[in-house]
């Protein structure tokens, strides 16, 4: 299956590689998870954690992470998550014991104080996954601290900001039914609406947002307008329906008219200024671009105007083929992956799932070349190999599941 040629101008083909031709095996991609899993259980020890993989730019060899990003929280979250979807026997190990030391692990004093609170770097991620492992009304306590002080957070983005806390919050509304976080989800939701602007040049709303010191508009699924609504469109069943369709109308429109079309295909740059995209090529992945856009939004309710933007994005997607610098989510052949499952999902369409099952089978490839180039696999959830072995386990059972974002782990309700 050979993508044709994706328009010269939506996406940078140096980043991109020709799917591989190796056809799909179910067999083959439940092998690679099991390898995954097993050489991550491997190289885990309770005082070390997991050794940092070089591509992940720790500042000392012997420097650990405890993040979900890309550390043990998600590698834990991925390996237990994988288990109780029965892709690999539960772990020996008592990770519940290392969850309870995470948050600590996970300080930095050079971190500043507003970058604590980040689901996917600080630590609501970490206290709801201790929450998870072992309800307890003190960390449920912390957490609910935490998400609230994070509403006003000025980048207005997943990473550090309110979407992404208030991811925490749905995955606990889901599990407590407690009353208290759907309100906390409806004030954060409402809070944000009030802080987007109407931009008289494209007729369009958008955030301002002030990250790592400049003010700039992003549209992706990482920092950005996607981001952001993902949060809200996650959280529908929570929410009042006028409030979620004020923000899925306001995506459109703005997606709209800033959208960059050719031959079928659509794409965005990752921010609103001419002048910082102008002579650069769009990204294709998760974080910016088309990929992460249909990650973060293919659950809006079905309209022609939707179906046809989502599946011109998803189509460049494939197009430009997997991305050469590593398999991973974030900005990897799985997150990309994502896109065409999420389309499969949305349209019954089987052909989404095959080439998402070609995106697959070049992954594998990628991780093992990976692990042989650098002698150690990659165990994180976000950028390395765990990442892949969930994306894989997707393509094996037909669905769409991005772990921290769709789902966290299921639990019975925890009670008032």
């Amino acid at each position: 299956m050979i993508p044709t040629t994706a328009p010269a101008g939506l996406f940078d083909p140096a980043r991109h590689s020709p799917v591989t031709t190796t056809p799909w095996s179910e067999a083959a991609a439940r092998a690679a998870i099991t390898r995954i899993v097993d050489a991550a259980l491997a190289a885990f020890t309770p005082d070390g954690l997991w050794p940092t993989h070089p591509r992940d730019d720790p500042e000392r060899p012997d420097e650990r992470f405890a993040m979900l990003y890309c550390g043990a929280g998600g590698a834990i979250w991925a390996i237990q998550r994988l288990a109780q979807r029965g892709f690999v026997p539960a772990p020996s190990i008592d990770f519940a014991a290392t969850i309870a030391t995470l948050v600590e692990r996970n300080a930095d004093p050079q971190r500043p104080p507003d970058r604590v609170a980040s689901f996917l770097i600080g630590d609501s991620g970490l206290l709801l996954l201790q929450f998870m492992s072992r309800p307890d009304k003190d960390v449920a306590d912390r957490l609910f601290a935490m998400v609230e002080g994070n509403m006003e957070h000025p980048t207005r983005e997943q990473l550090w900001g309110s979407p992404g806390t208030m991811l925490a919050a749905i995955f606990m509304a889901e599990a407590t039914g407690q009353a208290r976080w759907a309100q906390l989800l409806e004030r954060a939701a409402r809070l944000l609406l009030q802080q987007m602007e109407l931009d008289a040049s494209i007729g369009a709303w958008v955030w301002q947002q002030d990250m790592y010191g400049r003010v700039r508009c992003f549209l992706g699924g990482g920092h950005g307008l996607a981001g952001n609504v993902f949060a809200v469109l996650r959280a529908s069943g929570l929410l009042p329906a006028d409030l979620v369709s004020t923000f899925t109308q306001r995506a459109y429109e703005t997606l709209d008219a800033l959208a960059l079309r050719g031959d079928g295909c659509i794409n965005w740059h990752p921010v609103h200024d001419a002048a910082a995209v102008a002579g650069k090529l769009p990204l294709v992945q998760d974080c910016h671009g088309s990929a992460g856009i249909v990650v973060r939004l293919a659950s809006v309710p079905r309209t022609p105007e939707w179906d046809a933007m989502l599946t011109q994005a998803a189509e460049l997607t494939w197009r430009a083929g997997p991305l050469s610098k590593g398999a991973g989510l974030c900005h990897g052949t799985a997150g990309n992956g994502y896109a065409l499952l999420k389309l499969w999902a949305r349209t019954g369409d089987a052909i989404w799932l095959d080439r998402a099952r070609a995106f697959a089978m070049h992954a594998i490839e990628q991780v093992e070349a990976g692990r042989i180039k650098h002698g150690q696999g990659w165990h994180t959830l976000w950028t390395g190999d765990l990442g892949v072995a969930m994306f894989l386990a997707s393509c094996v059972a037909g669905d769409s599941e991005f772990g921290t974002l769709d789902v966290f782990w299921r639990l019975t309700a925890y009670g008032d």
